[in-house]
């Protein structure tokens, strides 16, 4: 995890106020948003920008199951909205201790609608939220909120586990050579900010050495992908203090990522989605998904850079989506 103990220092009683490039922190109070808020806070002081600390309430249903409306709705919701609140400052208590101001926001709406047009709203460059459950149980209530997220947002977010904390040091980046994938770059850099290690991958499919040929798999592969690799961070520039390491990893992206951030015990892994259909999702997967529901480490996904299109996006070698 990061090594930087930003979540020690109180947050300053005045937020920095600036007119874009903000961060939405979503959190519904519980500790599973907790490491959200932490590296939110961190992320906003170390770059000067506002954190928006935003909370969505969600209105219970008009009528009960068999029918009958429900009486006083206003009042379940004054309630509800009570309660978030007092759930919001005990966070404040757990991930900031010592500190009386916390700016928040509270809405009432669908959960994962309010959070983007909140983002929107605000012209925020990046949303941070909580991985929260991912099991059969959480699928089937439509409880994953991150993935619903990045599923529908059209700019980075940010899930994080509930014990992240601090500002990111290492970054491995999942690269098909498509719009969304350089995005992904784009935006590991951005968190990373003037110094660090950018691990930059491709991933290549499990595919037979053809008969005959004495070349092994890296001898095959290696060297016009790491140009390219290399091309890619060129492109973009980094700070002189970004160390650029190139990997080429060969079986299931997903698997792969993960195996080689936990060895390498690299902050997050972060890969682009090319916004596949639901049906798509539903019949192929996709890398950011499993990597949501399978890494322990930060996962930052972003969506295809809008300013630059890519022709390329619907035939890409891999699904990242």
């Amino acid at each position: 995890m990061p090594r930087t103990p930003e979540n020690l220092t109180p947050v300053p009683d005045e937020p920095v106020v600036t007119g874009s490039g903000g961060l939405v922190v979503a959190t519904d109070g519980t500790r599973d948003s907790d490491g959200a808020v932490r590296v939110g806070l961190a992320l906003a002081r170390r770059d000067g920008v506002k954190a928006d600390v935003f909370s969505v309430v969600e209105a219970p249903s008009i009528v009960e199951l068999d029918g009958t409306p429900v009486p006083d709705l206003e009042q379940l919701v004054e309630i509800a909205v009570d309660e978030r609140g007092s759930m919001l400052l005990a966070q404040r208590d757990r991930t900031h201790p010592g500190i009386h101001e916390w700016p928040y926001e509270l809405a009432v709406g669908a959960r994962v609608d309010t959070i983007i047009n909140r983002a929107r709203a605000t012209s925020a460059s990046l949303i941070l939220l909580g991985l929260g459950s991912h099991g059969l149980g959480a699928r089937v209530s439509q409880r994953e909120t991150a993935l619903r997220v990045i599923r529908a947002a059209g700019l980075p977010v940010l899930a994080l586990p509930s014990d992240a904390w601090g500002v990111p040091h290492s970054a491995l980046v999942a690269v098909d050579f498509t719009a969304s994938s350089e995005h992904a770059v784009r935006a590991a850099l951005d968190l990373l900010g003037e110094d660090g290690t950018l691990y930059v991958a491709h991933v290549t499919p499990r595919l037979a050495i053809p008969q005959g040929d004495p070349r092994s798999w890296d001898e095959i592969t290696k060297g016009g992908l790491i140009s390219k690799l290399e091309d890619v961070v060129r492109r973009l520039n980094p700070s002189p203090g970004i160390r650029a390491e190139y990997v080429l990893l060969h079986g299931d992206p997903a698997h792969e990522l993960v195996a080689f951030a936990e060895e390498t015990h690299v902050d997050l892994i972060a890969a682009g989605t090319h916004g596949r259909s639901a049906l798509g999702r539903l019949v192929l997967g996709s890398v950011s998904t499993k990597l949501v529901r399978t890494a322990k480490c930060w996962v930052l996904v972003a969506p295809p850079h809008r300013d630059a299109p890519n022709p390329d996006d619907r035939e890409a070698p891999n699904d990242w989506s």
